[in-house]
């Protein structure tokens, strides 16, 4: 999993931002990843995945996670969705 420190954490948190917006969706993660950080760009990738803006492949390369770790992180979310339902990403 990407690191706090990391290079990458604010270009593809103003990348994902800004793919976000483009798509007319931004309104949904004001608030909740305003600044960039590891916390941040993962709600990002949560958020585009689940609005099929992003494909599991393309977080795993953003947020730097192997394939097991990835299939580990997207399963949490869908258990986290079941749980608490649509509107909580």
């Amino acid at each position: 999993m990407i690191e706090t420190g990391d290079p990458t954490i604010r270009p593809n948190f103003e990348r994902l931002k800004a793919i976000i917006k483009a798509h007319g969706v931004e309104q949904w993660t004001e608030g909740k990843a305003d600044e960039p950080s590891v916390d941040s760009l993962v709600y990002l990738c949560k958020f585009a995945f689940f609005t099929a803006i992003l494909t599991k492949g393309q977080i795993g390369e953003i947020l730097k996670t192997d394939r097991p770790e990835l299939r580990k992180l997207v399963k949490s979310w869908y258990d986290s969705h079941r749980e608490r339902g649509c509107g909580t990403c």
